[in-house]
């Protein structure tokens, strides 16, 4: 596998079933249409995307298949992780591999993944930035940065000033993730975050797209660019 730099871009979209299903009714899109968001993803220079689904992996199989084959096909450079389910990563030969706190432990999914495979670890507070310097993931999540409702299960807020903290702290690429829409960007950039991982903030009135003009405002942050 090509070594890519971690988000080159510093967008991380998080394609979520349920919310995409909920807010988009994705399942019920023609492939065309995945392929037309695979190819702005493109254009706007994303290359690493995030497949999340959080059923029993049966039902989240067709959901990774679908999106993973429409990627493949389009995007060659494209690296892509499929959240949690470590064992349908590798049937699907996904890239690798997010874990949270309390998912398969990081020792077990590299183990599985191998060294050439992408390991991502959730972190929550400093803490855990700190465990997380021992262990073999490739970056850290930190988060949630703002509050969000796009999860139901989050951990307390940890804010713009505990984001720069463990952006010091860690010594591995730091995803920023939580509540993140584009009028944050410059200041999750000014901090010193890799990337922000983004959900529901990358999708504008009437399902538009809007991953060219966060791609360009967290540059602008790295730019400090007013």
């Amino acid at each position: 596998m090509t070594r890519l730099p971690p988000f080159p871009s510093g967008i991380y979209p998080i394609l979520d079933a349920t919310w995409l299903g909920q807010n988009l009714s994705e399942a019920s899109w023609p492939n065309r249409e995945r392929i037309r968001l695979v190819r702005d993803m493109e254009s706007a220079g994303i290359r690493f995307i995030q497949l999340r689904c959080k059923h029993p992996a049966d039902l989240c199989r067709p959901f990774f298949a679908r999106w993973l084959h429409a990627i493949r096909d389009e995007m060659e450079l494209a690296r892509i992780i499929i959240n949690d389910h470590v064992h349908l990563a590798m049937e699907l030969n996904a890239d690798g591999v997010h874990v949270g706190q309390d998912d398969t432990a990081v020792t077990e999914c590299r183990a599985l993944l191998g060294t050439d495979r992408i390991l991502g670890l959730s972190t929550h507070n400093l803490s855990e930035i700190e465990d997380s310097l021992a262990t073999s993931a490739d970056y850290i999540g930190f988060g949630p940065i703002f509050a969000t409702q796009s999860k139901t299960d989050t951990k307390p807020v940890c804010g713009l000033d505990h984001l720069a903290e463990a952006v010091r702290k860690s010594q591995k690429p730091l995803v920023a993730i939580g509540g993140i829409g584009p009028e944050n960007l410059y200041d999750i950039a000014v901090c010193g975050a890799r990337a922000a991982a983004m959900i529901s903030g990358l999708w504008g009135p009437g399902g538009r797209f809007l991953g060219g003009h966060c791609v360009r405002e967290f540059a602008r942050g790295i730019q400090g660019d007013l």
